[in-house]
């Protein structure tokens, strides 16, 4: 086995940690295996031991059981050598062996760490801190019950580090290699098992486990119920108390004190008013008053100790003395919780506990109840629905005691599988270790609804759920005219969801944003209405706009984008970056659908992926893929009709056309933006205010988007009036329509936010900033034009090498051996050739294959090409050898003639003054 093969299988995903010791202490954290090895490898090729952190971590800031993600795999540390547990590697073997017997664990992977043995399980799936730790400590005791001398400091240390293999160990001066002991035959071993096999052991109870197991206590204590009739019916059956049985039948002899014993169990079941009466109703002198008076008196039900100081003979033959406290112990039940119109009915024979829990209720032949525990908060499934990725999946909630009700969605193949379901529930906060109740549970509840319901279709996008635009798709709320509903997370969704959560408050959020509410931030401003806008774009008849904000550093192109993000939720997550591939960019439009997309710093994108991130954005539509699942196309989601900002530090069309002749198609669909040179705030405001945004947003979007929906036919009204006025004051034609619809919805969200009170923004003052906006790229696009002798040139030009160029032969005549003459060539084609240039004549012959492919590359229609090169520079299609002149004979080929002598240039310069 190789060290990368090893450190797959005992490190699931996450950060990776790496220590040196033996000198200074170096630690550092890498994102993948082959960094963690070429950095185990210089530490040891600098003479440190190089060790690795047994745990993946979330973040690389710290190698702390705080910052652990997922532990895979149960360790042991033998300690070999003289003052070591054992006195050399094939004692620790010999013991180890011994252990593996006595404890039927399954054989591990064993690792020779110079000195002693490391020992491995290595689990088939990664599992939460939470989940490994007290099967840890469990094999930890496991090893002392047994006198397995591991080193108990590392066993249930999820942030320990062990050797790294094919390294050395260096200690004492010398350099013993770190390997694999034999073959490495081992085999992989599943969570549950291991930790049945462990626990089958009777280890003690872990601290974690202990607190987990006082929680489910307090849970039973809390939903607990007592049955007098229950009692009775177990002591009938000789499996109750015999002091109770006594009372009953001997009514009339029963001490006063022993009778108020029994009255004291009586009182607390919940037929207590029934039992009372029974256990005194024989009784010489029974009065009903009486009796309810005795009852009051009594302050909790009396203990076994305090009912055989009483009558101490039946108590000495009782098989529960000393087992129970109480005899009020043998009637327990679990109070089931009244119907509730926030909580469903759980599906027999399971049920709600009085006070929240899953519970799971059985009878034997004579009718006895024996109530269990699932899990001690309430947890159900709402809904079924369909995903078009994944199939089948059901909605579940869970109620938390501090973090309240968590909606989540699991896929139908994670319910029948018992890893993959502790892994969906563990990620919810849902940490169980009887997952065989969990999965019979959760299939129940599928069993009823599939019985009872029909399957909803999941959301998949954000936005507008419907071309009728009866409802808003905003993280778990669909938001609708006259109601909220719950939209659950779809396998698309689910990453997001989250980012959609209302933080703060609404009027804090006014004021930051009203920040840019003064003479100066018009831009910042339009920016801002760009977000509101966003979602009006559906009412347009393209699918998406693009702004771009192109300027220096320090002039608050972000901040703008951030705060326009904080009107749907937080931009942390909202907002995509340079380093976001293109593919993931595009996944962000299909998701966002109707909700603004913005993607800061694209600076270093090449002129290509600009032009192809323009060309697709405004299509509207993602690449259709294959699915992972097979050879199968992903269902792609509807198109999006959006409008997208972008920002960098030099214009997006600036960058293209150094790859292209005429990115002009380009230019229209993207409006441009130079952001002006202004002092926005100190790196320390700017961050403050970031802060704030995270701190408060989500508000504001669901404020507009429910105008939105009441008042659809007026939004269409006013949108349709602003783009008439933004189309006539900027003078745009049909080849403008993606800066008309972008200024027309950015305008009608400013004013529509404007009447709400969200922001304090004019919109005259923005309307005629973003109306010299216009204007100013109408100039830039017409300057983009490009003459046929321009183009011809730039060919010419980027192909120099690949021309001959030679004297003509025209006038040459054959000398009397009948040789013609060779003309040498002013320089010969260093690669392909596209074209011959006689320099006598000023005439270029030019190849159309390689002419037209350059044409495509560059985006030139060679068709209109061609008819500028004929009917401006005279050109013509004729016959031509080449090669003519030189030692080579090639065929005649068809090639396109153009003359570029001094006369015709100064002539096409005459025709266009």
């Amino acid at each position: 086995m190789k060290t990368k093969d090893f450190l797959g299988k005992v490190l699931g995903d996450g950060y990776y940690s790496v220590l040196g010791l033996g000198g200074k202490q170096v630690q550092t954290f890498h994102s993948t295996l082959d960094d963690v090895i070429e950095e185990a490898q210089r530490l040891d090729a600098s003479g440190k031991d190089a060790y690795f952190g047994l745990a993946t971590f979330r973040t690389g800031n710290d190698r702390t059981v705080v910052n652990v993600k997922s532990l895979s795999s149960f360790y042991l540390d033998l300690d070999c050598g003289e003052g070591k547990e054992y006195p050399n590697q094939n004692a620790a073997f010999v013991d180890l062996k011994r252990f593996i017997k006595e404890t039927g664990l399954p054989r591990p992977m064993l690792i020779n760490s110079g000195n002693g043995v490391h020992v491995y399980w290595v689990l088939t799936d990664s599992i939460s801190y939470s989940e490994w730790l007290p099967v840890a400590q469990g094999l930890k005791s496991l090893c002392i019950q047994h006198n397995l001398l591991a080193d108990n400091g590392v066993t249930a240390d999820a942030a320990r580090v062990l050797r790294v293999p094919e390294t050395h160990n260096h200690k004492r001066g010398e350099r013993k290699p770190v390997g694999f002991f034999g073959t490495g035959e081992f085999r992989d071993v599943e969570f549950d098992e291991f930790a049945r096999l462990v626990g089958k052991e009777g280890v003690a109870i872990p601290t974690k486990v202990d607190n987990e197991e006082n929680a489910l206590k307090r849970a039973m204590i809390e939903n607990s119920e007592h049955s007098f009739k229950t009692i009775l019916n177990k002591t009938m059956k000789g499996e109750g108390c015999e002091q109770l049985k006594n009372i009953l039948e001997n009514q009339q002899d029963i001490s006063e004190p022993l009778w108020r014993a029994g009255l004291s169990v009586a009182k607390f079941c919940n037929d207590a008013e029934k039992a009372v009466h029974k256990m005194s109703e024989r009784h010489v002198g029974y009065s009903r008053r009486l009796t309810e008076d005795k009852v009051d008196l009594i302050k909790g039900p009396y203990t076994c100790a305090k009912f055989a100081e009483e009558n101490p003979e039946p108590c000495s033959a009782c098989k529960h003395w000393e087992q129970i406290t109480s005899p009020i112990v043998l009637g327990k039940n679990i109070k089931k919780a009244p119907l509730s119109k926030d909580i469903p009915l759980y599906p027999e024979p399971y049920f709600r506990g009085a006070n929240g829990g899953v519970y799971v209720r059985h009878k034997d032949k004579d009718g006895a109840i024996e109530d269990k525990m699932i899990y001690q908060n309430d947890l159900y499934v709402t809904k079924r629905i369909r995903d078009p990725e994944t199939g089948e999946a059901v909605v579940m909630k869970v109620h938390l005691p501090k973090d309240g009700v968590r909606e989540f969605t699991v896929p139908l193949t994670s319910v029948t599988s018992k890893e993959e379901l502790r892994k969906q529930l563990a990620m919810e906060g849902i940490a169980v270790l009887g997952m065989e109740e969990i999965m019979k549970y959760t299939t129940t509840w599928i069993t009823q609804l599939q019985s009872r319901t029909v399957a909803d279709e999941a959301r998949t996008q954000f936005g507008w759920t419907d071309d009728d635009y009866g409802g808003f798709v905003l993280g778990k709320e669909e938001i609708r005219k006259e109601e909220i509903k719950s939209n659950p997370a779809a396998v698309q969704t689910a990453g997001l969801m989250s980012a959609f959560e209302p933080k703060g408050t609404l009027e804090e959020w006014k004021k930051l944003v009203n920040f840019y509410a003064r003479d100066g931030f018009e831009l910042h401003q339009f920016v801002v209405g760009t977000s509101f806008g966003s979602p009006l774009m559906s009412l347009l008849p393209i699918n998406c706009a693009g702004l771009h904000l192109n300027g220096g550093s320090g002039v608050g192109k972000t901040t703008a984008m951030n705060t326009a993000l904080s009107i749907w939720g937080n931009h942390a997550d909202l907002l995509i970056f340079e380093k976001d591939t293109h593919n993931s960019m595009m996944n962000r439009g299909e998701l966002y659908h109707s909700l603004p997309l913005y993607m800061d710093e694209l600076t270093n994108a090449t002129a290509k992926e600009l032009s192809d991130l323009v060309y697709q954005l405004t299509s509207g539509k993602q690449r259709n893929r294959m699915s992972q699942g097979g050879n199968v196309e992903r269902k792609r989601g509807k198109p999006w009709k959006l409008i997208a900002v972008t920002s960098a530090n030099r214009s997006i069309i600036e960058k293209i056309s150094t790859a292209k002749a005429m990115p002009k198609a380009e230019a229209q669909r993207l409006m441009e933006i130079r952001v002006p040179s202004m002092k926005f705030g100190s790196k320390e405001e700017t961050d403050k205010f970031n802060l704030q945004l995270q701190r408060n947003h989500g508000h504001a979007g669901r404020v507009y988007i429910k105008y939105v929906l009441s008042n659809l036919e007026e939004v269409q009204k006013l949108l349709q009036k602003v783009q008439v006025r933004v189309d006539t004051q900027a003078g745009l034609k049909a080849e403008n329509r993606f800066w008309s619809a972008l200024v027309a919805a950015s305008i009608t969200g400013v004013i529509i936010a404007n009447r709400l009170g969200l922001v304090d923004y004019d919109p005259k003052k923005v309307f005629n900033w973003a109306i010299e906006r216009l204007k100013e790229n109408k100039n830039e696009v017409s300057d983009m034009s490009i003459s046929v002798e321009e183009t011809l040139n730039d060919y010419i030009h980027e192909h120099w090498s690949n021309v001959l160029w030679i004297k003509s032969t025209d006038d040459l005549r054959k000398q009397e051996d009948g040789v013609t003459n060779i003309v040498i060539p002013e320089a010969l084609p260093r690669g392909k050739l596209v074209a011959r240039y006689e320099t006598d004549l000023k005439r270029v012959y030019l190849i159309p294959k390689p002419l037209k492919t350059w044409c495509g590359v560059q985006q030139i229609d060679y068709t209109s090409f061609m008819r500028d090169l004929k009917t401006k520079l005279g050109a013509n299609t004729t016959n031509m050898r080449l090669s003519k002149g030189t030692h080579m004979n090639l065929p005649v080929t068809r090639v396109i003639a153009v003359d570029c002598s001094i006369e015709n240039e100064n002539k096409t310069r005459d025709t266009e003054v």
